[in-house]
Parts: structure tokens; sequence; C-alpha cells
């Protein structure tokens, strides 16, 4: 299908795609999306392991223009997928993906103006680009581990994990304690002989209430009923208390130090919580993994935790720097990701750009690259309505472009100081190679009043009524 031309092509038909598709359908933009699987949803397609879920309440992480009611704040990952696909059917988004279409390579000509995106299926053209292609990569972080390979039960990563891994009755050790781990961890041991969580450090861990109370649930009817000003009331107060918090324990740490001694108190003694529970940085300079039912699998003693880095494995199982042996016969590894935000070559006029620790416009816009938008969302918060908030501002600028008859817009590439709003292991790891965010507070109570409003002056646009109003002033 070689040469389409289109306004505005978004790569990926997950999330962001689906919500930047709706809002250019919203304002009468053409548009295609390139989806290089056989269906929407993104990650919450490719993964299936057990307990997989999103730590942000369902509420707050469905579109606005489609919220997703529940008796739970938290749900599947299985539940997720089926609301994206019901999304992108009912709005008329699947009809317009293209699938099994993988880029490997965008380059925009200055001259006309235009992007061509080269994938498996041919060249697409089009004047914009928004890359909504994830930001992971489609492998996960295996770090290297002396004498794996003698291990004679089985060794994989969780994502790796799906209904057909033999779990039951195994003796399982799983690597981790981010948040992957603590969701899939009272999942897995609800059906293994034994588990064990092996953490190299502890974190700060969340356990979460999962059902709604009584005014969420009352909001949600009133919604259903026709009345929505409720709802979106308690998506304004969970926005607000995830900012709040973020704010307050980055500002004040002792106050989330004595929040999660407290919160695990009843559970575990103090020996144990400073073990296993108390980390060596301070609550929210890493992300907080948010737990369901773990507390209980403890105390019923299903899950033991145990604290240590792995010296090697052996035939039976990990064997840990201070002689300790941990049996196993199934080890999965929860160690993380390694971030990729571009997953194919970007160039313009045929220049491959250098997009290491390039300046990363309000998680929106690249510095010097023209017409090209990639929504990324904030650390601690519902990672959808931000890239909704991105999408409305990326149609304003469209809008104007096309009512002044402009050609482009971009951002000046410049020098941002790199400064990483959280820390984990895997942006630490690949930070040379990341952009640099600027441009906001990343909070999206703040950002929301402040920093979304469309502004002319922000961008550099080219064009005809640019080059007008070039030549009036110097007529002048």
């Amino acid at each position: 299908m070689p040469d389409i031309d289109e306004m505005v092509i978004i790569v990926g038909a997950g999330l962001a795609g689906i919500s930047a598709s709706y809002y250019l359908s919203s304002n009468n933009i053409p548009h295609i999306l390139l989806e290089k699987s056989s269906q929407v949803g993104g990650i919450w397609n490719s993964q299936k392991w057990p307990g997989i879920r999103c730590d942000t309440e369902i509420i707050n992480y469905s579109y606005s223009f489609r919220p997703y009611t529940s008796d739970h704040y938290l749900v599947s990952g299985e539940n997720i997928s089926g609301y994206l696909h019901t999304t992108a059917n009912e709005l008329g988004i699947t009809a317009k993906v293209v699938f099994n279409t993988e880029v490997s390579k965008a380059d925009f000509s200055e001259d006309e103006k235009l992007w061509r995106l080269h994938t498996n299926r041919g060249v697409f053209k089009s004047r914009f680009l928004i890359n909504t292609n994830g930001y992971f990569t489609d492998k996960p972080h295996i770090p290297e581990f002396e004498g794996l390979d003698t291990f004679k039960g089985n060794a994989l990563h969780l994502f790796d994990v799906d209904d057909n891994t033999p779990i039951k009755g195994r003796h399982v050790v799983l690597v981790g304690s981010g948040a992957s781990a603590i969701s899939a961890a009272p999942a897995i041991a609800a059906v293994a002989g034994s588990m064990t969580i092996l953490q190299r450090s502890p974190s700060y861990i969340y356990q979460q209430d999962n059902n709604i109370g009584v005014f969420v649930d009352i909001a949600q009817k009133l919604h259903h009923a026709g009345f929505s000003a409720p709802l979106n009331l308690v998506n304004f107060f969970l926005q607000l208390k995830s900012d709040l918090v973020f704010v307050i324990f980055r500002m004040f740490p002792w106050t989330g130090k004595l929040f999660f001694r407290y919160h695990w108190r009843g559970t575990v003694d103090d020996k144990t919580y400073d073990e296993h529970f108390r980390p060596v940085y301070n609550p929210w300079e890493q992300r907080i993994p948010v737990a369901i039912g773990l507390k209980e699998m403890i105390v019923k003693k299903k899950i033991r935790l145990v604290t240590g880095n792995i010296k090697r494995f052996t035939e039976t199982g990990i064997l840990l720097d201070d002689g300790r042996l941990i049996e196993s016969d199934l080890c999965i590894l929860a160690t993380g990701f390694n971030l990729s935000f571009f997953k194919f070559e970007i160039s313009i006029n045929g220049q491959t750009v250098d997009t290491r620790k390039i300046n990363f416009y309000k998680g929106m816009m690249m510095g010097g690259i023209p017409n090209y938008f990639q929504p990324f969302g904030p650390p601690h918060t519902s990672f959808t309505r931000r890239v909704e908030t991105i999408s409305k501002h990326i149609v304003k600028i469209i809008l104007h472009m096309r009512e002044h008859g402009l050609d482009t817009v971009k951002i000046e590439r410049k020098q941002v100081r790199q400064k990483p709003r959280i820390t984990p292991n895997y942006i630490m790891r690949d930070l040379s190679k990341l952009p640099a965010i600027y441009g906001t507070t990343e909070i999206p109570t703040i950002d929301n009043l402040l920093f979304f409003r469309f502004r002319k002056s922000d961008y550099i646009f080219s064009g005809a009524d640019v080059a007008v109003s070039e030549k009036q002033y110097t007529a002048g």
C-alpha cells in the first residue's frame, strides 16, 4: 500500500494513538494509524502475565471522553485491553488503522514539507507525524546472572509468562521489587507451591483498598444517567491527590517515610520492615508499586521476602552473596525494562537526527524536528489524561496552521539540562540516550492551568502567513 497521502499519520494504535485519533477525528483532520501488530491496545495486548494491571485508578486512567466505570479502582490488563478495543471500534478508530505495518524510518523533506514513512508495506506520506510507539523496547531488561545456564528449573522473564506457563505447585522465586513484580506476586502465589520475592533492595510499596467508595459509586451511576459533573469532580480530586502526594513526599521525605512505616504496621514488625520495606532512597525518587492482596499473602506466609544480592544460580536455586541458598524450580525475572523513545530512525532531508539528549518540549515536541509530535506523560500519575491534554494541544497547533496557511512547525534545537523527575534503574541506565524534558512542571494540576494554553509565540512556524508578515515588517 505505497505512497498514501494523509494530513497526519499516527504511529501506534495503543492508548496514546487512540487518544490522538479521537481528537483529530473530532476536528475533521484526516489521518491514519500505522500499527505493527494485528490489534489495537499496545502493551495491554502484548503482555498477559498473571496480575497485570495499571497502578492508576481506572476512572482516571480511562479516557475523559469514554470513562470506564467499575466497582474497583484498579482493573486487570485484560479488562483494559477490552476497553481499548471497544473504544476504538465504537469511535470508528479501528477502521483507520493499517495493521501489521512496522515503521523502519521516517524522513522529513523541508522542500516538500512532508514526511515519508518507510515501512514493511511501502512508503506512507503525511504532513504531520505523531509518534505514539511507546517508550520501552520490545525486549525487557535481563541482567547477566552467573550460572543461569546450569539452573535445572525454568527461568524466564515475567514478560514471557502467560496462562500457558506451568506455575501450579511450583517453588517460585520472583526476582524484583518494582511495580510489575508487586502486581504479579499475589496472583502467582495464589497457585504456586511456594513463593519468594527476591529483591536486591526494598521499594516503598502501597497496598490499595480496591473497592470504590460510596461517593465514587454514586458519581458513576449519575454518569450513566447522563450527569457527568460528579465523575469529573472525582477525576479532579484523584489527580489533585496524586499530585499532592508526589510533591509533599519529594519536598518533605520524612512525611513519606512515616506514612509507609505506619502503612505496614500490623502486617510486619519493625525489624522486618527495616530489612525488606525500607529503601535507601526517598519516597517518589522511584516509582511506588501499588499492591492488591500482598499484605494478606505475607500474613498467611504464602509470600516471603528475601533481600540480598544474587551471587550466582545453582542447579537447584539461587545463591546469594551472604551464602543463603533459595531453592526453586521456577525463577521469574521481573527485572525491568530498557527505554527506547525512538523505535525507528528519524531524519531530515536524508540526514539522521541525533536524538541523544534532544530537548523534549512539554513532553510533546523534539527540538529541531518539524511537524513531529510525541506525547509523553509524567511518571507519578495517569498517563492517559496527559496524552489527552497533549492530543488537544496538537490539534490546536494543526488548526492554527491550517487557518493561516502555514507549512511547518517546530521548536528550536537547544541544550537543556537533563533532570529526570524520578531515578529508577531503567532511566539511569539509559540517561545519556534519553530526551531532556522541559517546559512544564510535570504536575498536571498546575500544567493544565499554566502550560498547555496555545500561544503561537512558543513555536517556530513557516509558510505563507509568516512570509507575508515578514514582508510587511520589512516594508514598514
